[in-house]
């Protein structure tokens, strides 16, 4: 795999809120000052002890059509990217909804989720109480967000993770939990999660009707900040003047300039709450996964955290995507994050800030009792709908908490480093687009000549032109030459050759042998991959032409050897772009 994908990996491994217990702290930051003339109804909805009740009817069709929609990696990474927020691929649909007894006829439905919480069992859901009848809501709410917990089958990290940002005076979105049915059919336990809007920052901030913007896979650079998606208003130009002093500012007045936009002192007490709460898919890190409010009473710019889905892992680490090995106190990936870790001054009030947290909004004996609080509360449900495995995950939510501390010193002790520059230009360019089909037996993939081990077709198109290669041959078997350290993996390879030149392009597809068997599946970074090759005959030289993203299908598939091999691809071909097209 090129060195390219690591990056457009950690891009895209990719949410509720905190139960407002005050014994836990502030009341999710609510600012200084005298609040606006906003009335907050929705209390009952968000009461840390309440499971609401949801049982939601639709049709069966629209149902199933819904769940099974999904994001494509080529939407989100392809082209430039970085030209506006990722495009939702997600119908909305009418259904009807009870919620807690009070039942409303038609309302709007759809799936949400970037990639990681996609899932088409239990989709995530939000639902738009007045898109049919303007005005329509439930105690003052228009919009439910509930979240399936796929990344976080403990259910509990992602209120756990609110709870910590809310001690540490950061504005979080509330949650608890719901128990969802579609057409009957109990789908469990639901992060019910107050959905960030003018809902929320009206209860928040003293002026709640600032621009809201959504990151995800943004930052505040030159270039990238057309990813934000605005939530009720807001076209981006009130978050470039802080993005201009960030790029431009030099370090010994980045602070002073960044003052009349940004509320620091603010930020460095979100940054070291991610890391406290070891949030490795949010801003510090990912670039992914928060909010950022201009409020109009201050005219600064504040981070709002969300999806920290993934927190709360005690043994992941930031830059190296939640692996074991990396760094444990520091994450700096985000641009605002790295200009300040790198000034001595503001590391140190960085670092300093994370050891005040973890003597005043860290406090162990209150999280394990939250954690077991929610356990108990929602195992009736979980118990009886997916069984009692999940317990042990919850455990290991549980050991975090019991470890983080020490762990954390230790590496404050050591004097934590970031030494990875700003990744650079992360958008893939198109190549081509090839599709094919192959018709092989196992164990040919050393065979010296492919035509004869093998049929199929292969198409390749570039631009608006499409050539069809003949004639073309295949093979499979396992990788006689893996990598060192790596498994062999199952080969499946179309030869094609292009009549213009004489050329043979090579589709070579890499699965792992565990699921190589007769199914669909997904080219790019998560199922399998594949790349295709260039090679010329007559100067025995081979070019690279790029991985692809996109799909293939087995038909046939076995490790046994002799077995059939057939099937078919469909899949863009990429290289890591190096500016917008």
């Amino acid at each position: 795999m090129p060195r390219f994908a690591a990056l457009a990996l950690a891009i895209l491994v990719a949410a509720c809120g905190t139960s407002e217990d005050p014994s836990l702290g502030p009341d999710a930051g609510v600012d200084a000052g005298t609040p606006d003339a906003y009335v907050d109804l929705s209390g009952p909805v968000f009461e840390p002890n309440h499971i609401v009740d949801v049982s939601i009817t639709m049709a069966a069709n629209d149902w199933n059509a819904m769940r099974v929609e999904t994001r494509t990696i080529g939407s989100v990474i392809e082209g430039d990217c970085l030209a506006q927020p990722a495009p939702s691929p997600f119908m909305g649909y009418s259904a009807a909804i009870t919620i807690d007894g009070t039942t409303f006829p038609q309302v709007g439905i759809h799936k949400k989720g970037f990639l990681g919480s996609l899932d088409d069992i239990k989709p995530s859901l939000k639902i738009k109480l007045d898109e049919f009848v303007p005005g329509t809501e439930y105690l003052g709410l228009e919009k439910l967000t509930l979240n399936n917990s796929h990344q976080d089958p403990a259910y509990v990290r992602q209120c756990v993770s609110y709870q910590l940002f809310a001690a540490a005076g950061i504005v979080v979105p509330r949650c608890n939990f719901a128990h969802v049915r579609v057409n009957g059919t109990d789908l469990g336990i639901y992060v019910n999660v107050e959905t960030i809007d003018h809902h929320l920052t009206k209860k928040r901030y003293a002026n709640g009707t600032g621009n809201i913007y959504e990151g995800t896979l943004s930052d505040l650079r030159p270039g990238w900040t057309g990813t934000f998606d605005a939530k009720g208003g807001g076209d981006g130009s009130d978050l470039m003047p802080a993005t201009n002093v960030i790029a431009n500012s030099p370090d010994a007045t980045l602070v002073a300039d960044l003052a009349p936009y940004l509320d620091l002192d603010r930020f460095k007490t979100f940054w070291a709450m991610e890391v406290i709460a070891n949030h490795w898919d949010g801003y510090a890190n990912d670039r992914n996964n928060y909010f950022i409010y201009h409020d109009p009473t201050t005219d600064k710019l504040d981070f709002i955290p969300w999806g920290p889905d993934g927190a709360l892992q005690k043994d992941a680490t930031f830059g190296n995507l939640g692996s074991t090995s990396g760094p444990i106190a520091v994450a700096a990936n985000g641009a605002l994050a790295h200009r300040l870790f790198a000034i001595p001054a503001t590391r140190q009030e960085f670092l300093d800030r994370q050891r005040a947290l973890l003597t005043s909004a860290f406090d162990e004996t209150k999280l394990l009792a939250e954690i077991t609080r929610m356990e108990n509360l929602i195992a009736p449900i979980v118990n009886s709908v997916q069984g009692m495995a999940w317990h042990a995950d919850v455990t290991g939510v549980r050991q975090f908490v019991q470890g983080r501390r020490a762990k954390l010193v230790a590496a404050l002790d050591a004097g934590p480093t970031w030494t990875d520059p700003l990744s650079g230009y992360p958008c893939l360019a198109i190549q081509a687009h090839a599709t094919g089909t192959f018709s092989t037996t196992w164990g040919t993939i050393g065979a010296a000549n492919p035509f004869t081990t093998g049929t199929g077709t292969f198409s390749l198109t570039v631009g608006t032109v499409t050539t069809t290669l003949t004639p073309v041959g295949a093979r499979a078997g396992l990788d006689p030459t893996p990598a060192p350290g790596t498994s062999a993996q199952a080969m499946v390879q179309v030869f094609g050759q292009r009549a213009s030149d004489g050329h043979i392009l090579v589709f070579s597809m890499a699965i792992p042998p565990a699921i190589f068997f007769a199914r669909t599946g997904t080219l790019g970074f998560f199922d399998s991959n594949a790349a295709v090759y260039d090679f010329d005959p007559a100067t025995n030289t081979t070019v690279y032409v790029g991985f692809t993203l996109g799909k293939f299908t087995l038909t046939q598939a076995s490790t046994t050897s002799g077995a059939t091999i057939t099937g078919s691809f469909d899949a863009n071909v990429d290289q890591q772009g190096t500016a917008p097209p």
